[in-house]
């Protein structure tokens, strides 16, 4: 219970974070598709990094919050008592596997949403236009961004902000007697499994650091400026790296059983060729369609009732009171 409610806080953070710097980016850009946009972190910097907190919040990357509750879920899983009934029992792997299954594939998602919007180049002239976010925005995401990196950082002191809900709710508490230590999360115990978030988040300061500061150390005063190796193309363009249609064609293959696809291929003799793709929902032409036609179906024929007359009306309820009378002898 715990796992879901912090779950669901999360979610409020870095969703609406990400909805947000979208926002920012269609206000600045007028720009919907995905495939026309690019190396917006050069004119949007405030929104690019902004953004990048609620993308690796949302990818489950530790320190932040998303990684806290999608392991708190795990914990939930693995660590299961058996339960008195054995097809919940058997659900309980699948699930975990389900859970690990939408933590990679949001990763997945996500890098493509950042990469295509913020990094590489413009790929659209009208970009070289586009603005920063404004005073109010940049203190609305500066916030929620926060929220990701507290709710991460400190996570035993939101558990303890939910626990009376768990209580009402489950009748069970999921803070220590005595109270827990405020640095390590421990789900079961510590010798089980535990996390401290503010550990990491040092060691990673600690690393980046170090690291900076050994490239500078080493290569302070021997820096050379020279054009990098391109590949063999002098004049690269935005035509030459990856599109958003290009990023996700891998998950396309794997889960093609799942869509309905239509692909529209080129002749090998077109001197101009274009590569479509159309992707439908197979469900929604197998289910949803044929319900709605059928209910379609079913109201005209109800329509036939309304007749617009008085006389008609009468009849109605003149046969539908016999009709009742007979039912009653």
């Amino acid at each position: 219970m715990i796992a879901v409610l912090y779950h669901v806080l999360n979610h409020a953070f870095f969703k609406s974070l990400l909805f947000l710097a979208t926002g920012s980016v269609l206000h600045s850009t007028r720009e919907r598709s995905l495939g026309k946009l690019g190396g917006l972190i050069h004119r949007m910097p405030w929104v690019a990094w902004t953004a990048l907190v609620g993308t690796l919040a949302i990818a489950g990357l530790p320190p932040l919050n998303g990684f806290v509750s999608e392991w708190l879920l795990l914990q939930a899983f693995l660590f299961t008592p058996s339960l008195p009934q054995s097809f919940v029992n058997m659900l309980v792997p699948l699930a975990a596997a389900a859970l690990v299954l939408a933590a990679a594939l949001a990763a997945y998602v996500m890098v493509k949403f950042y990469g295509i919007i913020f990094l590489g180049q413009p790929r659209e002239p009208n970009l070289a236009n586009a603005h920063d976010a404004g005073r109010c925005e940049r203190a609305a995401l500066a916030c929620l961004a926060a929220g990701c990196v507290l709710l991460g950082v400190f996570p035993t002191t939101v558990i303890e902000l939910l626990d009376p809900v768990s209580r009402t709710l489950v009748g069970a508490s999921a803070v220590p007697a005595g109270g827990g230590s405020w640095l390590v999360l421990a789900p079961i115990s510590e010798d089980r499994a535990s996390y401290s978030p503010m550990v990491m988040l040092l060691a990673i300061v600690v690393v980046v650091l170090v690291t900076v500061g050994i490239v500078h150390r080493l290569y302070h005063g021997r820096v050379r400026r020279a054009p990098p190796w391109d590949c063999g193309f002098p004049l690269q363009t935005s035509r030459m790296q990856d599109t958003a249609e290009g990023f996700g064609q891998p998950i396309r293959q794997v889960f093609e059983p799942f869509f309905r696809m239509e692909r529209e291929l080129p002749s090998p003799f077109d001197a101009a060729p274009r590569y479509a793709v159309r992707i439908a929902d197979r469900f929604w032409h197998v289910l949803y369609l044929p319900v709605a036609k059928a209910a379609d179906v079913l109201a005209r024929l109800v329509g036939f009732i309304q007749q617009g007359r008085i006389s008609v009306y009468l009849t109605y309820s003149f046969v539908t009171l016999l009709a009742l009378l007979a039912l009653v002898r």
